[in-house]
């Protein structure tokens, strides 16, 4: 079994759950950062999920955090991102993939321990890249 967290907020998250959803998003994502959860267990077994998740509800609740093969964060506030990705590190996280629209915040996240640092510029839209790979 395979599991998949994607968390964000902001323009390149909402383009990555625009295309994922067909235009269907939650009401919330407008206001909260907000995370997609996917779980591969083959075929009709698949699960996925949005749900509003702030950093303290992932601190508190680690063991429910503790099981995906991959996280992807959409941060381009500096605080956060940095609290996201040392969580998910000390979580043991096989993959921890970081997206942001800011160069600055590149090498910052690099050295906090992601595996891979992705920066999408506002013009273009990288986000979709992430929903046709999960998607398929």
């Amino acid at each position: 079994m395979k599991r998949c967290l994607v968390v964000g907020k902001g323009d390149a998250f909402h383009s990555f759950v625009h295309t994922l959803s067909n235009g269907k998003e939650p009401a919330f994502l407008e206001t909260k950062t907000a995370a997609f959860s996917l779980t591969q267990a083959g075929g009709a077994n698949d699960t996925q999920r949005y749900f509003p998740l702030s950093f303290d509800d992932c601190y508190r609740n680690q063991e429910e955090y503790h099981s995906y093969d991959s996280v992807y964060l959409f941060v381009d506030e500096l605080e956060e991102g940095c609290d996201f990705i040392t969580l998910f590190r000390q979580l043991n996280t096989r993959r921890i993939f970081a997206i942001t629209q800011r160069q600055s915040f590149v090498s910052v996240y690099k050295r906090l321990g992601a595996n891979h640092v992705i920066l999408s510029l506002p013009e273009q839209d990288r986000a979709k890249w992430l929903a046709v790979q999960i998607g398929s």
